[in-house]
């Protein structure tokens, strides 16, 4: 199997084909330990090849994500972050039964989040942002999602901008999701629920064959994800277009709900409290997480300084990938890295990844109905 040369520029073609590589030896060799210290060749060209496809999407990214500080700074209170996706979780995305994806068509390699108080906000920013950058403009939606207008039946709620970004001679997808602080509680409960019972909730497969327990739960998402929508004034969730009082009973009726909001406070209790920065100067927080140890730590920039905040992101997520494939372990014993730009440091809890005040957040309002 040949070597990809340090200098190569990955064709989208070529992403393609590493993808398709990497979903059918992924399937066939699920990658142990073992496995991981003597992969395949064939497979350790396609991780190479997927590596540096991402890489390719830093710079794009990176160009959204000045866009987005300049239109998060038009709204107080907001918040905005930065990352490129990881690639277990590109895999993972690619092996999704009845997706048919491919590693260069994906759109969310590269992404970028706002997160604001209100609907509202969240068109104007979109408004504001269409008119800053250029969008994708094949296929049925073109380069806009309006899931907030048009919610799934799993509850997910927000608005999306697939932005196409030229750098060079290939242009490449950054996706830019626009939410509110409520949204954005419900999506972050969501996550850690699948890091608690091993299961990816977010996977349409996933929801289509749970049963028991697991149903259980995606039902109460989807009744939460409703009622939030109507605090919100906004549709509500397909299958789930009732009175807020039946949405309530219907929520106090599930076994699982006290035990699923215990669960969800006990994981974010496990994590040690970051040492907030205290200069008003710094706005660019770079947060990372150890999983592993169950801490959480911050780097602050100031504003003046978001080449190096990037160039510090870049090199921490380089570590990570580079020894998560070889079996190491993660960069700096960190693995979760997340840039976010903020007012201050008092905001970050909205930003912290897998941990945050908005766990708590979600399980108070939860609370609060099922109190009712």
């Amino acid at each position: 199997m040949d070597t990809l040369p340090l200098d190569c520029t990955v064709s989208r073609n070529m992403a393609n084909k590493a993808g398709k590589t990497l979903c059918s030896t992924w399937r066939k060799a699920p990658p142990d330990s073992t496995w991981r210290k003597a992969p395949p060749a064939e497979f350790q060209y396609a991780i190479n090849v997927a590596q540096s496809w991402r890489a390719q999407h830093a710079e794009a990214t990176q160009r959204c994500f000045l866009t987005m500080l300049n239109c998060s700074e038009q709204f107080s209170e907001s918040v905005c972050t930065y990352r490129l996706k990881r690639i277990s979780s590109i895999v993972n995305k690619l092996q999704r039964p009845r997706t048919h994806l491919k590693l260069g068509e994906l759109d969310d390699i590269g992404g970028c989040r706002l997160i604001l108080r209100t609907n509202a906000q969240v068109d104007q920013a979109a408004n504001l942002l269409k008119s800053k950058i250029s969008l994708k403009q094949s296929g049925t939606n073109g380069g806009e999602k309006d899931y907030i207008i048009s919610p799934p039946e799993s509850g997910y709620r927000s608005r999306h901008l697939l932005s196409k970004v030229k750098t060079g001679t290939m242009s490449y997808q950054v996706e830019i999701q626009i939410r509110t602080q409520l949204q954005h509680y419900w999506a972050t409960a969501v996550e850690e629920a699948g890091e608690i019972y091993d299961i990816e909730y977010k996977s349409p497969e996933v929801r289509r064959m749970s049963t028991g327990e697991d149903e259980e739960r995606i039902r109460f998402f989807q009744i939460v994800s409703s009622l939030f929508a109507t605090e919100e004034h906004s549709p509500q969730i397909p299958g789930f277009e009732r009175p807020r009082d039946e949405l309530i009973e219907e929520l106090q009726t599930l076994k699982c709900s006290s035990r699923l909001l215990d669960d969800l406070i006990t994981s974010t209790d496990s994590v040690l409290p970051p040492i907030l920065p205290q200069n008003d100067d710094t706005n660019l927080f770079l947060l990372k997480l150890s999983r592993e140890d169950q801490y959480l730590d911050i780097e602050a920039f100031r504003r003046d300084q978001l080449s190096e905040a990037l160039r510090r992101y870049g090199d921490l997520e380089d570590r990570i990938e580079a020894n998560i494939a070889s079996g190491i372990g993660t960069g700096d014993g960190y693995d979760n890295v997340v840039l976010v730009y903020a007012e201050d440091s008092r905001q970050l809890g909205i930003a912290y990844p897998n941990y945050s005040t908005n766990i708590r957040h979600f399980v108070d309002k939860v609370k609060g109905y099922l109190q009712k």
